[in-house]
């Protein structure tokens, strides 16, 4: 991805509330028949959304449709679900009812709308379809319905819907790689433009036009063809800047400069590129416009460095990401829809990790160890809040009374663990270890990319049992992430290791990694955090507290059934006296009267689970139906504001998305989520003689005193792996401690 399409693609509030591709706006044309205050409701809700404000605009939106069908009035009903859908797509899935889908009240509307022989709103209608068809990658069919709504809006004289129109096309194209119809397509959309009569409409116009060709530029056959389209991309941000100063409106300067500076940082003309983002910059600050602030400032900040002024470009990116920390629940709107080409991390992750870049080179060059330690500290803590941002990006929820203020120093915790933070960065990978020693940097000469794909190779093959392809990869991640710290975790004594993964480490059983003779579980106890903040580092209770124990042994729901977990609730009733609820009692209403009855300790969950790249989707399965991590939520944080926290939550027979880095986002932050300062899951589905094994004597050693989770865990694992059913890495690899390991 180049640096211009990074800015274009996470843009904006004139921007972020317009569609995906092409500017979607809500059309409303009061006709004959359709009542006044139904045609002010229209009004007010695009009003709302043009601000962003989504729950103000759905309610609106809901009440006028209520009206209208009370009254029969099918074209305003068409107009409110056209204008919900046009909504919806924007926005995740958190603002709407599981029932309610932009694709349904679309189809809905167009029958409508064709029922009436309403071809201008028929034409509305099929460039919001097209939008959505684009955002779900079905470009043929956005094509087509773009098509129809341009012949349409062209025969109605409506210059801005026919080149909102052709710029989907446009960039439908573009994604497609059909370069000679994305530029057809982006040159009609110009004399679509240039007949506009709205200056305003005009100036956001070209700017999307100008998108269209910075997408066409990532996708260009040669340099000689990118060089072509990046300068057609800066002829429509000129024109932007053109018609937006003719009719006084600095909101689009702002992004229309902005944007133009991105390509002359594409160029390299660095000082004029500085130049002109200062001035986009303060057109930000006038308006107070802080997604442009955050982009702006970040830029300043990449030119700073390019220019040799590091100290410089550190602020700017200090003052980037406390801009973008205000808006950040505005961004969680688009980046957690569906039909979004991009996430929240691949979007600003970036910005957080530049910053730690920089913050780590520059403490290679001081010698005070004092200051030094205090900008790996800033690094570090520059990349938790990334993880922070990432999972209530996921969750689409605030997480921050998820952090823990609390959190004490590892030493503290444990003298014998260490945490190990790894930070991948584009030319390596920092590795920053905190010992009850101290913290210490670690830099190994491995890209990102090159880690990543190791990984993701690692995870693909360690998963069957019939090969040990995934040895090679199980060495190389050795030798990167355990090999140069090797010294360090020596000379202070350390048995247990507690990573705070990124990416696609995420996903990887790190207890499987391998260094030539040895796995990783015979040297060290393993556990996860998802970052350092989101560690509950109070004392353990103990393990005599009470025991909840709920599974599913009968086939349910097309899932098919777990007969040993019988076997696992007999097997823990040996270590504890759990209340249990087993098949017919496991049901959702009696989990929620056990929980309201009792404080348990220990949360046992033997079912059928997933967890994917929506947090919506990750669910466990019940006797009568699905828990998610709402769901879970629910039940089990309660007890932690009765000052009785869940210590550990084990979900024995889930699995978690190969390949899905989001879904490895749900595994990571279960425990957080849940309230709970622990959970034991899984990676992938294990044989349910293995995991019923791997429970009992889980549980059997965490009964001892003095025994940390993580130990538990690293002993359960062990006696698998010397079963000669169970020695692949296939059966004890995939269970990870999530969270507080003690």
């Amino acid at each position: 991805m180049t640096i211009n399409t990074q800015i274009t693609n996470h843009a904006l509030p004139l921007l972020i509330r317009c569609a995906l591709v092409g500017l979607m706006l809500p059309a409303f044309v009061q006709a004959a028949g359709s009542s006044a205050d139904s045609f002010e409701r229209l009004k007010q809700a695009a009003a709302y959304q043009a601000k962003g404000q989504v729950n103000l605009a759905q309610n609106v939106l809901k009440q006028a449709l209520v009206q209208a069908q009370a009254a029969g009035d099918l074209r305003t009903e068409a107009q409110v679900k056209n204008n919900l859908a046009s909504l919806w797509i924007l926005a995740s899935r958190k603002y709407r009812a599981p029932t309610e889908e932009p694709d349904i009240y679309l189809l809905e509307s167009l029958k409508i709308a064709e029922g009436l022989g309403d071809k201008s709103l028929e034409s509305g209608i099929r460039a919001n379809l097209g939008n959505l068809l684009v955002g779900m990658g079905n470009y043929e069919d956005a094509v087509w319905n773009f098509k129809q709504a341009v012949d349409q809006a062209e025969k109605d004289g409506n210059q801005e819907l026919a080149a909102r129109c052709r710029i989907g096309m446009g960039t439908a194209a573009a994604f497609h790689g059909s370069m000679s119809l994305a530029e057809e397509y982006a040159g009609g959309a110009e004399m679509n433009i240039a007949k506009a009569k709205n200056g305003r409409d005009k100036a956001l116009l070209y700017i999307k036009l100008g998108d269209v060709y910075s997408r066409m530029m990532d996708n260009a056959s040669d340099r000689a063809q990118r060089g072509a389209y990046l300068v057609k991309g800066g002829v429509q941000y000129h024109k932007s800047v053109l018609e937006a100063r003719k009719v006084g409106d600095e909101e689009s300067q702002t992004y229309s400069i902005g944007f133009l500076a991105g390509l002359y940082e594409t160029e390299g003309r660095y000082a004029e590129a500085l130049q002109l983002s200062r001035e986009a910059l303060r057109l930000a600050q006038k308006h107070k416009l802080y997604d442009a602030m955050y982009q702006w400032q970040w830029l300043v900040g990449r030119l700073h460095n390019q220019l040799g002024d590091r100290d410089r470009a550190i602020d700017a990116y200090k003052t980037a990401l406390d801009n973008l920390t205000s808006i950040r629940g505005d961004l969680a709107i688009v980046y957690g829809n569906d039909n979004s080409p991009t996430t929240f991390r691949d979007s600003v992750g970036p910005l957080y990790y530049e910053l730690a870049d920089l913050l780590l080179s520059k403490a290679d060059g001081v010698n005070d160890e004092k200051a030094r330690n205090a900008l790996l500290v800033e690094a570090r803590d520059t990349v938790e809040s990334l993880k922070g941002a990432e999972l209530s990006d996921y969750f689409q929820d605030d997480c921050s009374n998820m952090v823990n203020a609390g959190a004490k120093s590892i030493g503290q915790m444990s003298p014998t663990a260490a945490i190990v933070y790894i930070i991948p960065l584009e030319s390596r990978v920092e590795l920053l270890v905190e010992t009850k020693s101290g913290l210490k940097k670690v830099t190994v000469d491995v890209s990102s990319r090159r880690l990543m794909d190791q990984a993701r190779l690692f995870r693909h093959h360690v998963e069957r049992r019939t090969t040990y392809f995934f040895k090679g990869h199980g060495e190389a991640l050795y030798a990167w992430l355990i090999e140069p710290i090797k010294k360090i975790l020596e000379a202070d004594g350390v048995d247990t290791l507690v990573f705070v993964p990124d990416g696609a480490l995420r996903n990887v059983p790190m207890t499987a990694l391998f260094d030539g003779k040895e796995y990783l579980l015979e040297q060290y106890a393993v556990g996860v955090a998802p970052g350092l903040s989101l560690i509950e580092s109070q004392k353990a209770t103990s393990p005599n507290s009470r025991f909840l124990f709920s599974g599913l042994a009968v086939e349910r729901h097309g899932f098919p059934g777990l007969p040993a977990v019988v076997q696992e609730s007999e097997l823990i009733s040996k270590s504890f006296a759990p209340t249990t609820l087993m098949d017919g009692t496991f049901l959702k209403g009696d989990l929620v009267d056990t929980f309201l009855r009792n404080d348990f300790r220990y949360v046992h969950i033997a079912s059928h689970g997933q967890f994917s790249g929506r947090a919506d989707s990750t669910f466990v399965l019940t006797y009568d139906g699905f828990l998610t991590l709402d769901d879970l939520e629910n039940l089990i944080r309660p007890s932690s504001y009765r000052g009785a926290p869940v210590e550990l939550l084990t979900l024995s027979a889930c699995q978690t998305a190969a390949g899905d880095d989001k879904a490895a986002l749900g595994l990571a932050g279960v425990a957080i989520k849940a309230g709970c300062r622990a959970a034991l899951a899984s990676l992938w589905f294990v044989s349910d003689q293995a995991s019923a094994l791997m429970v009992d004597e889980f549980y059997r050693a965490l009964a001892k005193p003095g025994t940390s989770k993580a130990t538990a865990l690293q002993h359960a694992q062990t006696v698998l792996r010397n079963d000669p059913r169970f020695r692949h890495p296939r059966y004890w690899a995939p269970y990870i401690m999530i969270g507080n390991w003690l």
